[in-house]
């Protein structure tokens, strides 16, 4: 059994490791940011939604058929490097176009925020600070960001806010907190 001055200075110990590193709130914007991934992206073939939940369009690539370097696509099936004879090609023709490619090459996902803008996501690191958190995306990507959401001042009016929390994913990021919070609360009560 635990003492009161044991658990006071285990409470103590835990607060103040919280002030440099505050774990329960990095947890959970961590697996926030995955939702938000999820909603934004979309997942397989479906298209992904702004906040509100409104369906971003996505683009169908083009059927137009293509030639293609082999060298320049990556998990190219091995059909598709090899001439009737067996000996290696120099391109490589799809009749089905781009399209044919992404199926038939690579993982299909949702086109209209893909590219570039998918791999800042993915590659910026969540921003951890005491106790303080962000879901950051690289600089580069801004303009595109704002020009997808506001608009480009003509026609095109954007897509609504789509890159920050919904109000489902940021009560569902606090209600993990909390549980994470008391999660090691009661680890403290244990010794």
């Amino acid at each position: 059994m635990i003492t009161i001055d044991q658990l006071d200075k285990n409470l103590n110990d835990m607060l103040e490791g919280w002030l440099t590193k505050f774990e329960p709130l990095y947890i959970s914007v961590y697996q926030e940011r995955v939702d938000m991934q999820e909603r934004i992206f979309g997942k397989g073939n479906k298209g992904g939604s702004n906040r509100n939940g409104d369906k971003l369009p996505t683009t169908a690539y083009s059927s137009t058929p293509i030639y293609v370097n082999p060298r320049d696509l990556r998990n190219a099936p091995s059909q598709f490097k090899k001439g009737k004879r067996g000996t290696p090609i120099n391109s490589l023709y799809f009749p089905g176009g781009y399209a044919q490619i992404k199926t038939q090459t690579s993982a299909t996902i949702p086109l209209q925020l893909t590219g570039n803008l998918l791999g800042s996501w993915l590659s910026t690191p969540i921003g951890e600070d005491g106790l303080s958190c962000s879901i950051e995306i690289g600089s580069e990507q801004k303009d595109k960001i704002k020009g997808l959401e506001f608009g480009n001042g003509d026609k095109f009016k954007g897509y609504g806010v789509i890159f920050q929390p919904s109000k489902e994913e940021e009560q569902a990021m606090l209600d993990y907190q909390g549980e994470l919070i008391v999660a090691q609360i009661n680890k403290q009560f244990n010794g």
